[in-house]
C-alpha cells in the first residue's frame, strides 16, 4: 500500500491503539470464551455461537489460515492478531444477490467467512495478507467475507486484500465484502486489488473501504485505502461502500455519518455499456441512506481506458527494494517496511512481538 512515510505509519499505528480501549471488567462473564493462544482462535470452529474474549495479542505467522463462520460474540480487549495470511475461502458457501437480484452462491474469505448475527468489538488486526483465486463467485476482506445482522464496533484492520477472480459476482472490502450491519468507529488501512478473468460474461464487481456491497449503518470510520480495480464487466467502487443496496436482504437502509475516507481507486471497466461507479462514499446509489452527511474526504478517482495491462501496486517489472527493519521495543510489536525505490510502492509485513511474548512470559 502506499503510505507517505515512516513516520505515517508510526502515526497510524499509534492512534489504532489509541483508539481501541482496553480490556475492562464488564467485558468479561461467565461463558466467556478466553482467548490466549492460535490454538483458542481455532476452537471457535467448534463453537461459532459462542462469546469470546482475547486475553493478549496473538501471532498468526505461519498460520494458513482458513476462514470459518461466526454467530457469536467476539471482544478483542484492545488486543491485535498479528499477521493473518489467508489463501483460500472458507468451505461454506453462502448465497447472495446482485443489483438485479440475480441469485449467486458465494465463496467467501476473511478471518470469517461470514458473521450471521454476530458481533466483533474492540479488536485490531494488523499486517493482514489475503491473497485469495477464486473459481467461482466469491468476496474477500480481511475481517469478514460476508456480513449479515452483525455489528462490527472499534474494530481496526491494516493490510492487503487481493482477489483473482473467475465468477461473476464478486468483490473485496477493508472490514467486509458482501452483506449488511452496522459498522462504527471502525479503522481501515488498506491496499484492494480486484482482477476480473471472467472473460464469457460481463462480471459485478464491487470494492469499498468498509463494505463491497450491501447495506446498513457506517458511522465514525476512517479509511485510507489504495484500490486496483480491472473489471471486463461493471465496477462499482467507493471509498466506504462500493453498491449501496439491500440485495434482496431483509434489513432497511442505514446512516453513513461522520466517517473520513482518503485515498485512490484505479480502476477500468473494459465494457462498451460502460457505467464505472467511482465515489468517495458510495460508488453506486441503488437504495438512498436514511441520512449521509459530515463524510470528509480526499479521494481521488483514477480512471484508464486501457485495459491490455491489469491493474496492480507492483507497478514495476522488475522492482528494486529498499527494507526497513523496525525493531520491538518498549513492549511494541516490530515490522518489516518494504519500499520500492523506482515506483515508490511501499508495504509492510513480518509483524514481531515484543520479548516477552516470544519468551511467553
Amino acid at each position: 500500500m502506499k503510505i507517505r512515510s515512516i513516520l505515517f505509519i508510526l502515526w497510524v499505528l499509534l492512534v489504532s491503539v489509541l483508539l481501541i480501549p482496553s480490556t475492562n471488567a464488564e467485558e468479561l462473564s461467565s461463558g466467556v470464551h478466553q482467548i490466549y493462544t492460535v490454538s483458542d482462535l481455532r476452537a471457535i470452529a467448534r463453537d461459532p455461537g459462542g462469546r469470546y474474549q482475547l486475553m493478549n495479542d496473538i501471532d498468526l505467522a505461519g498460520e494458513d489460515w482458513l476462514p470459518i463462520p461466526f454467530s457469536g460474540v467476539l471482544v478483542g480487549g484492545g488486543h491485535v492478531l498479528y499477521n493473518l495470511t489467508i489463501r483460500q475461502p472458507g468451505i461454506e458457501t453462502s448465497p447472495g444477490r446482485d443489483g438485479n437480484l440475480k441469485e449467486y452462491s458465494l465463496q467467501l474469505a476473511g478471518f470469517f467467512s461470514e458473521m450471521n448475527n454476530a458481533a466483533v468489538m474492540n479488536l485490531g488486526i494488523t499486517g493482514a495478507d489475503v491473497s485469495i483465486e477464486a473459481d467461482s463467485h466469491c468476496f474477500a476482506a480481511i475481517l469478514c467475507g460476508k456480513a449479515d445482522h452483525s455489528t462490527v464496533t472499534n474494530v481496526s484492520v491494516r493490510g492487503r486484500v487481493s482477489l483473482i477472480n473467475h465468477g461473476i459476482m464478486t468483490g473485496v472490502g477493508g472490514i467486509a465484502g458482501y452483506g449488511n450491519g452496522s459498522f462504527e468507529q471502525c479503522t481501515v488501512l488498506a491496499q484492494l486489488t480486484l482482477e476480473d478473468r471472467q472473460f464469457q460474461q460481463r462480471c459485478e464487481q464491487f470494492m469499498g473501504g468498509i463494505l463491497a456491497c450491501g447495506i446498513g449503518n457506517v458511522s465514525g470510520c476512517a479509511v485510507d485505502l489504495s484500490g486496483y480495480d480491472s473489471c471486463h464487466g461493471y465496477v462499482h467502487n467507493g471509498g466506504l461502500i462500493g453498491m449501496y443496496y439491500h440485495c434482496g436482504q431483509e434489513v432497511s437502509s442505514g446512516k453513513i455519518m461522520h466517517n473520513t475516507v482518503t485515498g485512490i481507486i484505479h480502476f477500468f471497466e473494459d465494457n462498451r455499456d460502460r457505467r464505472a461507479y467511482c465515489e468517495a462514499v458510495i460508488g453506486e446509489k441503488l437504495t438512498k441512506p436514511v441520512k449521509m452527511s459530515d463524510n470528509l474526504t480526499r479521494f481521488t478517482r483514477d480512471e484508464t481506458r486501457k485495459t491490455d495491462k491489469v491493474l496492480q501496486a507492483e507497478k514495476c517489472e522488475t522492482p528494486t527494494m529498499e527494507e526497513t527493519v523496525i525493531q520491538p521495543e518498549n513492549g511494541h510489536w516490530g515490522w518489516t517496511l518494504h519500499r520500492c525505490t523506482i515506483c515508490g510502492n511501499t508495504w509492510s509485513d513480518q509483524y514481531t512481538p515484543p520479548a516477552y511474548l516470544e519468551e511467553g512470559n
